[in-house]
């Protein structure tokens, strides 16, 4: 049971919170309390220590002094001249508030004393010898309050000195640390801006101190930090994102394993690129590839998918092997039909530029594949390869102008149950298989999905007017 209370207050006290500022000021101000009240004790001490000796000798040399005065009177029976001393005693010195002589017998032979009530009073004894023989003693009682008046108003003068340098030293506290956690504090609202994406924020102005140090060190991390987004930025220009951000994820592994995926292949190329390319000036079939790429690349994202390779006037896209994508065929063939409908607004526009118009074949395969690198240490190249993506590309070249062709596996995927319209399906004799394979024509969707279909066309196609 106490070992769970211990636990528990370990805990709590683990998740309070004390900022820097209030530790490095509740230090130095308990260091400075400590040090101005063992100076102010001290030097308190040592003063009343002093006033007292003082007090001790002017006593004991009056009282001395006194006695030896006293002596031969004292054996004279001189009463009178005794007095008269001892009241000149009182009258010349203020801090003598009464004095008494006493014979052998304690009895009072002579006094002198002023007419106050002073509490704070001290005696002082001393012996009256005449010859080597007691002849009787004095009293001498000082008044104190002067002595204690002065040391009173000595403590005051102290105390004022102690409050007003701890006062000061907090406040030079205050300021240093002050000028220590502000840089810290903005740093640390720097870093909630870094972590929502903000590589190039203003940083404190930068001291020749350890702080400084630490804004130098932070400014070379966001620099690095720049540098890996703007390689990653490039990276993501030539090769897949999802890839690209695979690799980037863990930069120590060398080669990324073969593995076994499930997803699908969906491949689109150019009916008759060989004669446009000849018909055509080099610019004008780079731009007709940097359009129909850049289309690609957009729709392939609305489906979570990726274009992982270009080959020639082609393009192989995959779903559902990056990301997990229980969904991935109905996705592909989304895909796919966006694509389609996009192409033909494309060449609407093309034909009124005057620009000859363009066809597409698309062929759409799922199943296992192996994904990887592949490659020695010096080149190395993602891949997918296997038996899914050669029957694919197979499709795309049985597939007619602007139709997707699709395998029975898509056809008959759980995913696309119901929701496919098409042909009945046709044989097809493919290269590299020995028995024929059966594919199917994909010309529409059921309503619900079609209408999806149609406000992301209408976005897609606003999107590219607009660039």
């Amino acid at each position: 049971m106490k070992t769970n209370q211990y636990l528990k207050i370990k805990r709590l006290l683990q998740t309070l919170r004390f900022p820097l500022f209030w530790q490095m000021l509740s230090t130095m101000a308990t260091v400075m309390v400590v040090a101005t009240g063992s100076v102010w004790f001290f030097l308190q001490f040592n003063l009343d220590d002093l006033l007292q000796k003082q007090t001790d000798t002017f006593a004991r040399t009056i009282t001395q002094q006194a006695a030896n005065s006293s002596a031969e009177l004292l054996m004279a029976d001189d009463t009178f001249t005794l007095s008269s001393m001892l009241d000149n005693l009182v009258r010349t010195s203020v801090n003598i508030h009464s004095i008494r002589v006493y014979d052998e017998n304690q009895k009072v032979v002579a006094e002198a004393s002023r007419n106050t009530h002073d509490k704070f009073t001290i005696i002082y004894t001393s012996d009256i010898i005449f010859h080597n023989v007691k002849a009787g003693y004095i009293h001498l009682n000082i008044d104190n309050s002067a002595i204690r008046n002065s040391l009173i108003n000595s403590q005051k003068i102290l105390g004022i000195v102690c409050a007003v340098v701890g006062l000061l030293a907090l406040f030079f506290t205050i300021l240093i640390a002050r000028k220590l956690t502000h840089p810290l504090k903005e740093l640390q609202v720097i870093t909630q801006t870094v972590a929502k994406g903000n590589l190039s924020p203003t940083l404190p102005k930068v001291g020749n101190d350890e702080v400084g140090d630490l804004i130098n060190s932070f400014n070379n991390m966001l620099q690095g930090l720049r540098d890996k987004k703007s390689i990653e930025y490039k990276f993501n220009s030539y090769i897949s994102k999802d890839i690209a951000k695979d690799i980037l994820s863990d930069l120590d592994q060398h080669k990324r394993p073969l593995k076994t995926v499930n997803g699908s292949v969906l491949f689109v190329d150019i009916v008759g690129f060989t004669q446009l390319s000849e018909s055509e000036s080099p610019q004008i079939i780079a731009d007709i590839l940097n359009q129909y790429y850049s289309l690609l690349h957009q729709i392939s994202k609305l489906y979570w998918g990726s274009v992982d390779n270009y080959i020639g006037d082609g393009a192989m896209l995959t779903f559902g092997v990056h990301v997990d994508d229980p969904k991935h065929t109905i996705h592909a063939i989304c895909a796919a039909q966006v694509f389609i409908r996009l192409t033909k607004n494309m060449n609407n526009h093309r034909q009124q530029a005057g620009l000859p118009t363009l066809e597409f074949r698309l062929g759409l395969h799922c199943g296992e594949m192996l994904a990887g690198t592949i490659g020695s240490k010096e080149r190395m190249q993602f891949t997918i390869s296997g038996d899914t993506v050669n029957l694919a590309a197979r499709l795309c070249d049985l597939a007619t102008a602007d139709t997707l062709l699709i395998s029975s596996s898509i056809y008959n995927h759980s995913a696309c149950r119901g929701l496919l319209i098409s042909d009945a399906g046709q044989s097809y004799i493919v290269k590299g298989k020995s028995n024929p394979i059966t594919g199917f024509t994909v010309t529409g969707l059921a309503a619900n999905f079609n209408r999806i279909l149609m406000q992301q066309e209408l976005e897609l196609r606003a999107m590219q007017e607009y660039a």
